[in-house]
């Protein structure tokens, strides 16, 4: 068969399925155009996010602007280690402020008619720290300072005393 034969069967099929074949070409060029539609509202988005991801940069390109976001990262993460190191640093520090603090004002002396007598103790989370007393008589005033090492007093202790050494270490 020659390339003529080819030729004219092609032609005689187009003649007689011309409407057909124009339907089935209509209906291709109808699907090309929905697909080009749709992938040009897809390349639009992307550009959009593309514009918004250059915005900015002035002339750089996309590696080096990479390149300073990720040394800004190491550096934020520098400056999150030190302080971390600093707030450890602190609340060691913290643990021996004195935050327990315990008073009670007494009458040291049933002949003499008000509370003037009083004990104050301050210690830190270890219950170390001090107790002052202040002893009101008629003729004196005393005043005592006890020194108080892990919730443990090497000298003798009134009963108010150990009342709110117990009251602080308790807390």
């Amino acid at each position: 068969m020659a390339v003529s034969d080819y030729i004219a069967i092609i032609n005689d099929f187009l003649s007689v399925n011309l409407d057909k074949v124009l339907l089935a070409l209509t209906a291709v060029s109808l699907f090309t155009l929905v697909v080009f539609i749709f992938v040009n509202i897809k390349l639009s988005a992307v550009t959009r996010r593309y514009n918004q991801l250059m915005s900015g940069m002035e002339g750089k390109n996309l590696e080096e602007l990479l390149m300073s976001h990720i040394a800004d990262v190491g550096k934020v993460k520098d400056d999150m280690d030190r302080l971390k190191d600093k707030m450890q640093e602190l609340e060691k520090e913290g643990k021996l402020a004195i935050k327990k603090i315990y008073m009670k004002r007494y009458n040291a002396f049933p002949d003499i008619g008000s509370d003037l007598s009083f004990s104050v103790i301050f210690l830190n989370d270890h219950n170390t720290g001090v107790l002052i007393t202040s002893i009101y008589a008629r003729d004196e005033n005393r005043i005592y300072l006890k020194p108080i090492v892990n919730g443990s007093c090497d000298y003798s202790l009134s009963p108010e005393e150990k009342e709110i050494v117990s009251r602080a270490i308790s807390g």
